[in-house]
């Protein structure tokens, strides 16, 4: 049968983890993942941007070829003077990554339109010596200063003859430094032929790699967005807009630069930090990015790999401080939760089970392991009642106990008379034929002591055999002004010659006690019955003390040994007649019980403290003396000469 305890406890453990679940897996989904799907989404938006921004510049640089090329065959390619070439100048402000304009005949003449410092500048070659340099002032050439001895002879550099071998106009494959220069970039070849098909010269468009990346960084969809062009063989062509990277030194270094192995893979997995200890670090370790890659790869066009991270702070301002009052608010609905079914528990499920144990408590349990205590009016008056219901059942075991206490003891009296007098008829005929053999062995004096002590036997029989009785029927006998210090040396003077040397017998005596008025043979009987059963408690020998003291105006005796000690058990049945746990031929269950009876008879009280393996401590407090004797009562009786503490 399934318990309600257990049944709320589990299913409240599963409804709490289902809603945590439930509310994580939304918080999730709304902040993080779909977060996330947007972040890329806006990412891949960029790099599309910005393959357009490339794709346009790079059409920008064909077109300005082109023309030149249709100009060249329309003009026959006269190179002598810069009012020829001043058609150049409306297409150099439309290429935003233009930086050199090269038109070159095959004889050696050129024509080169440089981009230097942002300005342009003309410089014509003749037979590739001597140039003539002009600077672009309001809209035209106009003379410059330059170095007689230059050369530039285009047919020898690599844009040249690439273009020369080609049959129609085209980009070079791959980035290249250009020649005597830290600058790199890309070159359209256009090539020119006559009407038989021979080569007349070519017209080159250099794009550079500096052009194209200040141009990128310009078009970077946040402040803070890196982006990074490689090209098929893994060479830095823009790198992105780091503090390493501010210095045109840096950026010349990094141009077509291999990547390092980890870098290269953190673009395959989507990083772009490159290892620990590399420089530059391209992301910055304390943001969180949002990134993606792409090949830009237009028909015709130079073959470029992009990779762009924004932060997604940049994409989602306050993103971050959102999610964390998100995901605390979700937390503290979690713990709500929680904390109500564990109310919930508190307050109705476990009053109910603390109920449900009443009900199967044992009948001899105290009422105090039946407290109950609830918040809630209902389970409140249930528990009364159950409560009440328990102390009259209490009451019901207590009082069947004392019936069937009473009638062990009622079974004891009717007994004890007829047993008392066939035994004592058998020790008179005992201390009859003990007479006999004392007379008859008179002249044997060295079993007069034997003798004697056998009497003392008999006799000590005879006290025990009247005890019972009195046990059965209790009468106040002979009772006279004692002193309990006296009773306890002379039951210790006893019991050291009774219980042999391998028992201790001390004994803590206090001056101040009062006197006693009582029976002084029961008293003692008291005393030796506790140091008898002390010394069972200690088969191999042991301590057994004896103090008083007093207490409250009362004289107060402790028993104390270091034997086996008593379980609670034998503690709660220790003073019930016939009740033992030694061996049935060696007690009679009645000796504490006679104990605890000559106490009662005396107004006195008997407490009695065990640990199983640590000893056992009677306690006996009898109230002072209710007579007064003629003469100086608050003096002890003679005798009483042991030293106090």
């Amino acid at each position: 049968m399934t318990r309600l305890k257990s049944m709320v406890l589990w299913k409240s453990i599963l409804l709490t983890a289902l809603c945590s679940l439930a509310i994580f897996g939304l918080w999730w989904w709304g902040l993080v993942h779909s977060v996330e799907t947007q972040g890329r989404a806006r990412a891949e938006d960029s790099l599309v941007q910005v393959k357009q921004i490339i794709a346009r510049e790079f059409r920008r640089a064909e077109v300005t070829g082109n023309a030149f090329g249709s100009w060249w065959t329309g003009e026959e390619g006269r190179l002598d003077g810069p009012e020829s070439l001043q058609s150049v100048i409306p297409f150099l402000e439309k290429g935003a990554i233009i930086t050199n304009l090269i038109l070159s005949r095959r004889n050696g003449d050129s024509a080169c339109v440089v981009r230097r410092d942002g300005e342009w500048n003309l410089l014509l070659f003749k037979a590739a010596r001597n140039p003539r340099r002009f600077r672009l002032e309001k809209g035209r050439w106009m003379p410059g200063a330059g170095r007689e001895q230059e050369v530039y002879d285009a047919r020898e550099r690599f844009w040249y003859r690439f273009g020369a071998a080609q049959a129609a106009q085209a980009w070079t494959p791959d980035a290249y430094r250009f020649f005597a220069s830290t600058v790199a970039g890309f070159t359209y070849a256009v090539p020119i032929h006559n009407a038989d098909g021979l080569l007349e010269g070519v017209v080159g468009v250099d794009v550079s790699l500096e052009e194209l990346t200040q141009l990128i960084w310009e078009n970077r969809p946040t402040p803070a967005t890196r982006i990074i062009i490689t090209d098929p063989a893994g060479r830095l062509l823009v790198p992105p807009h780091v503090p390493e990277m501010l210095d045109p030194i840096s950026r010349y270094t990094y141009h077509l630069a291999p990547l390092s192995p980890a870098l290269k893979q953190g673009l395959m997995t989507g990083r772009m930090a490159g290892a620990p200890g590399e420089n530059p670090r391209f992301l910055d370790p304390d943001k969180a990015y949002v990134g993606t890659s792409g090949a830009f790869a237009s028909q015709g066009e130079p073959r470029m790999d992009l990779h762009i991270a924004i932060p997604k702070d940049d994409l989602f301002p306050g993103q971050r401080r959102y999610a964390v009052f998100t995901f605390l608010l979700a937390l503290t609905i979690v713990l709500g939760v929680a904390w109500t079914l564990l109310d919930l528990h508190r307050r109705v499920v476990r009053p109910m089970h603390q109920l449900a144990e009443e009900t199967i408590a044992r009948p001899g349990d105290p009422p105090e392991a039946m407290n109950f205590n609830s918040d809630i009016w209902e389970l409140q008056r249930v528990g009364e009642k159950l409560h009440l219901a328990g102390r009259a059942d209490q009451e019901r075991q207590r009082l069947m106990h004392q019936v069937e206490q009473s009638q062990r003891v009622d079974s004891v009296g009717v007994l004890a008379p007829g047993i008392v007098h066939d035994v004592n008829n058998q020790l008179t005929m005992v201390l009859g034929q003990l007479g006999i053999c004392r007379t008859l062995l008179e002249d044997h004096p060295e079993l007069h002591a034997h003798l004697q002590a056998a009497e003392g036997a008999t006799t000590k029989c005879a006290e025990v055999l009247r005890a019972l009785m009195d046990y059965s029927r209790p009468d106040h006998g002979s009772r006279e002004l004692l002193s309990l210090n006296v009773l306890v040396e002379e039951a210790a003077s006893l019991l050291r010659r009774v219980l042999g040397p391998a028992v201790r017998v001390e004994e803590d005596l206090a001056r101040d006690l009062p006197l006693l008025f009582g029976e002084p043979v029961k008293l003692q009987q008291v005393l030796v019955n506790l140091g008898l059963n002390a010394r069972d408690a200690m088969p191999g020998g042991g301590l057994l003390r004896f103090r008083t003291f007093r207490f409250n105006d009362r004289a107060c005796l402790e028993v104390e040994d270091n034997g086996c000690g008593m379980g609670e058990e034998v503690k709660r049945r220790i003073f019930e007649p016939f009740f033992t746990t030694k061996e049935p031929d060696k007690g009679t269950g009645l000796g504490l019980a006679m104990v605890a009876n000559i106490v009662a008879a005396h107004a006195g009280a008997i407490q009695v403290e065990s640990q199983l393996g640590e000893g056992t401590v009677f306690r006996i407090e009898f109230p002072p003396s209710l007579r007064k004797r003629e003469g100086n009562t608050s003096e002890e009786p003679a005798g009483l000469e042991s030293p106090c503490v």
